[in-house]
């Protein structure tokens, strides 16, 4: 029986963290959906019900956190995909 051995390149690893920055960019677009149906949720409590905004703080909190962590993993992700593209053009040159 013969083993099969697949070898990867930088391409290869390249292409996952494409995939990976592409990932989180859309849960980057649902975040700022659901941030935004928050926001008027909270606009609608504070015309109709008198609720202060500052009930929401917390939560408003969690989301500039999420952000965040949303952004440094994009950029990392992008970082990392531009690094073994360049790595990959050299080894193929």
């Amino acid at each position: 029986m013969k083993t099969l051995i697949e070898s990867y390149d930088a391409s290869d690893v390249a292409e996952g963290f494409a995939l990976a920055y592409e990932q989180v960019a859309d849960i980057a677009a649902m975040l700022d959906a659901i941030q935004y149906k928050q926001e008027r949720t909270i606009e609608y409590l504070a015309k109709v019900y008198n609720v202060p905004e500052s009930v929401f703080k917390e939560m408003i909190r969690l989301f500039r956190i999420t952000e965040s962590m949303i952004q440094d993993s994009m950029a990392f992700s992008k970082e990392q995909e531009d690094s073994y593209k360049s790595l990959d053009e050299e080894m193929a040159s």
